[in-house]
């Protein structure tokens, strides 16, 4: 660093020089990150998407809530271990591929679903009434 700095406080000039090998210190730690721990988070955010998709797709089609993705736990695992990530770190074609198919499917299932377009927010109102009175009547 260039800079002639006469008649500068000592305290802001040491500072600014903290601040600016702070600056050094992180932008050397980006080339020396994890990139297996990068890859990790990666695959499992991806796979959390397809769970995603499969989950909003049965809400709108059946109307229920799916956790437990027996059908597809093979899939959603092989995403997570990184069966469709490349050595490059993208993703394959394929996962992209199927990505869309999920992706027309949720569109579909949003067009042609049997959900009332605004819940019945006197029902929720009521249940939420009725689990407030048993969690003071210490019941659940």
């Amino acid at each position: 660093v260039n800079a002639k700095l006469s008649h500068y406080p000592l305290r802001d000039y040491a500072s600014m020089w903290n601040t600016m090998s702070n600056v050094v210190k992180d932008y050397d730690k980006i080339g020396k990150r994890n990139k297996k721990k990068d890859d990790l988070h990666l695959n499992k955010h991806a796979m959390h998407l397809m769970r995603l998709f499969m989950m909003a797709i049965d809400i709108l089609e059946r109307g229920e809530i799916n956790t437990y993705r027996e059908k597809e736990h093979e899939l959603l695992m092989d995403i997570r271990f990184g069966k469709y990530q490349t050595d490059e770190g993208t993703f394959s074609d394929s996962f992209y591929d199927m990505m869309r198919e999920y992706e027309k499917k949720l569109e579909f299932a949003s067009k042609h679903t049997q959900l009332p377009d605004e819940p019945d927010f006197k029902s929720v109102q009521e249940l939420v009434m009725t689990i407030n009175e048993r969690v003071i009547r210490d019941e659940i």
